[in-house]
C-alpha cells in the first residue's frame, strides 16, 4: 500500500496543486493511523474517559445546585422565621451564603473543590469559605480528578505524542523519507499533511466530547440570554484548548524531525510531558509563593484582629470608640449620650461596622492581590510549559478561577454588610438610648431579600484572561516555527 501511495504522490507532485499533495499525505497517514490498534484503541478509551468524566460532572454539578437551592431556601426560611428579638442579634443569626456551581464547571471544576462554596455570613467577621471536597479526599484523589479539563490538560498531549512521535523519524529509519523527498514531495508538504492527519485523529476522539457538552449545557434549564453566554464560553474554552493541542503536535512533530531516531524523539517528548503536567506546576507554586509570600490563615486572622480592635472597639476607653462619642454628641448638640434622639449604641455598631469594613477591604484586597500576583508569576512558565498558561485559561472560561470565586466573595460580603446597615439602621431609628428589651421581627427581617448572585459577563472574563491565552499562542506559534524550521532541515540522502 506504501508503494502505491507513494507512486501517486510521484505522478501528482510535478504537476498538480500544492494542495493536492497535502491532501494526498493527509489521506496516507489518516490510513496509517486508523490501521494502528494502539491508537485506535487509546483515542476509544481517551473518548470514554473524557463522556464518563463530563457525566460525572454534569451529575456532581447537577446534585450540588439542587442541594444548594434547597439549603439557600432553608436558610432564608430561617431568617424570616427567626422571631422577634434585638436587631443586632438578628444580626449575628445571620445566613449562609452558597456560591452557584457554573454550569461549565462540569468541564473544569477548577478551583472550587479547594477554595469552598459555602460562607457564613454574620455581624462583624468577613468569614471565610467552609465545605471544600478537597479536604475529604485522599493525596492521590487530589492529583488529578477525573474531569474533562484534566483528561485535556495531562492526557490528551500525550496522546498526541504518541500518535506522532515516529512521524518523521519513523519514515526515516523505514527508509521511506529519503524516498519521498528524492521524488520532489516537500518537507513543509509533509509536516502539513502529517500534522492534518493528526488533527483529524484528534477530532474524532474529541467531537463526541464537544456534541455531548453543547447538548448538556443547551439542556441546563437557564434562560436564553445565560445559555447563549455558556455557549460563547465554550467555543472560547475550545479554541484555546485547540491551540494548546495544536502547539502539541507541532512539537512533536519537530522533534520526531529533528532527533536521529524514534526513540530519542519519545524520550525527549515523554521528559517534556512530564515537566510540563507535573514538574513545572509546582516548581511555580513554590517560586511565586517565594516571590509573593501570603500569610497563613491564623497569621491572616490576626492581622484582622489586631486592625480591628486597633481602629474601633465596644470599651468606652477605647480612644476611637471616646472620640465617636464625642462627635456625636457635638453633632446633635447634647452633652449626654441618654439625651441624643437617637439610638448610640447602634451608632456605636455601625460605626464599628463601618471600620471594619475598611479593614477588611484593606486586608482581603491585600491578600487577593499576592494571589493574583502568584498566579501571574505562574503562568509565565507558560512560554516554555504551556499548561502554566491553559489551566487559568481554562478555568477563567469555565467561571471556576480564583478571579470568579473573589467576584462571589465580594458579592456575599456586600449581602451582609446590607443585612448589617439593615439591622443598625432599625436600632438608630426606632429603639430608645438604654432599652434593652427593644426587639424587631418579620417586617424588618423580610426588607432583607434572597442573595442573587449572577456569574461575570464574558468580556469581564477575557480582560483578566487575554494575558493567559497570548502566552498560550506565543507557545502553540514557537512550536509551529521550531515545526517548520526543523523538517526544511530534511534531506533526501
Amino acid at each position: 500500500m506504501k508503494a502505491a501511495v507513494e507512486a501517486e504522490l510521484a505522478a501528482i507532485a510535478p504537476g498538480r496543486a500544492h494542495a493536492a499533495t497535502i491532501t494526498t499525505i493527509t489521506r496516507k497517514e489518516m490510513l496509517e493511523l486508523w490501521r494502528d490498534t494502539r491508537a485506535r484503541w487509546a483515542g476509544a478509551l481517551l473518548a470514554l474517559l473524557m463522556l464518563t468524566a463530563l457525566l460525572l460532572g454534569w451529575q456532581q454539578m447537577q446534585r450540588i445546585e439542587s442541594e444548594q437551592q434547597s439549603a439557600l431556601a432553608t436558610t432564608y426560611r430561617q431568617w424570616l422565621d427567626q422571631g422577634d428579638k434585638n436587631p443586632h442579634a438578628a444580626a449575628h443569626f445571620g445566613q449562609y451564603a452558597f456560591k452557584p456551581a457554573n454550569p461549565l464547571s462540569f468541564a473544569d471544576p477548577g478551583v472550587t473543590p479547594f477554595v469552598g462554596t459555602t460562607v457564613w455570613l454574620e455581624a462583624h467577621k468577613q468569614n471565610e469559605f467552609t465545605f471544600r471536597p478537597a479536604r475529604d479526599e485522599t493525596s492521590l484523589q487530589r492529583f488529578g480528578n477525573l474531569s474533562a479539563g484534566f483528561i485535556l490538560q495531562v492526557l490528551m498531549p500525550l496522546f498526541v505524542i504518541l500518535l506522532a512521535f515516529g512521524a518523521f523519524s519513523g519514515e526515516r529509519e523505514r527508509g521511506t523519507l529519503r524516498q519521498l523527498l528524492s521524488i520532489g514531495v516537500r518537507p513543509v508538504q509533509l509536516l502539513a499533511g502529517k500534522a492534518l492527519a493528526i488533527a483529524a485523529m484528534l477530532g474524532m476522539v474529541l467531537l463526541p466530547m464537544a456534541l455531548a457538552g453543547a447538548i448538556a449545557l443547551a439542556s441546563d434549564g437557564t434562560t436564553d440570554e445565560v445559555a447563549s453566554g455558556n455557549m460563547v464560553r465554550m467555543a472560547f474554552m475550545a479554541l484555546g484548548y485547540a491551540v494548546y493541542l495544536g502547539g502539541f503536535c507541532a512539537l512533536t512533530l519537530g522533534v520526531s524531525a529533528a532527533l536521529p531516531s524514534s526513540r530519542q524523539a519519545l524520550v525527549a517528548l515523554l521528559a517534556f510531558w512530564v515537566a510540563n503536567s507535573f514538574v513545572a506546576p509546582r516548581v511555580m507554586v513554590d517560586f511565586a509563593r517565594q516571590l509573593s509570600p501570603t500569610p497563613t490563615s491564623v497569621e491572616f486572622q490576626q492581622g484582622i484582629a489586631a486592625a480591628r480592635s486597633s481602629a474601633f472597639g465596644d470599651d468606652e476607653k477605647h480612644p476611637a470608640f471616646a472620640a465617636f462619642r464625642e462627635r456625636v454628641l457635638k453633632e446633635y448638640g447634647v452633652a449626654r449620650v441618654e439625651d441624643l434622639p437617637v439610638d448610640f449604641r447602634g451608632l456605636a455598631l455601625r460605626e464599628d461596622d463601618e471600620n471594619g469594613y475598611r479593614v477588611y477591604d484593606r486586608l482581603f484586597g491585600e491578600l487577593w492581590e499576592r494571589y493574583a500576583i502568584q498566579e501571574r508569576i505562574r503562568a509565565l512558565a507558560g512560554l516554555v510549559f504551556p499548561l502554566a498558561a491553559m489551566q487559568p485559561f481554562s478555568m477563567g472560561m469555565a467561571g471556576t478561577d480564583t478571579a470568579h470565586h473573589n467576584d462571589f466573595a465580594q458579592a456575599a460580603e456586600g449581602y451582609r454588610r446590607q443585612i448589617q446597615t439593615a439591622m443598625s439602621d432599625d436600632l438608630i431609628r426606632y429603639r430608645r438610648n438604654g432599652d434593652e428589651k427593644y426587639v424587631a421581627g418579620h417586617a424588618l427581617w423580610e426588607k432583607i431579600p434572597p442573595l442573587h448572585y449572577r456569574m461575570p459577563a464574558l468580556d469581564w472574563t477575557l480582560a483578566r484572561q487575554w494575558p493567559n491565552a497570548v502566552i498560550l499562542f506565543f507557545w502553540a506559534s514557537a512550536c509551529g516555527l521550531f515545526a517548520v524550521l526543523a523538517v526544511r532541515r530534511l534531506r533526501p540522502v
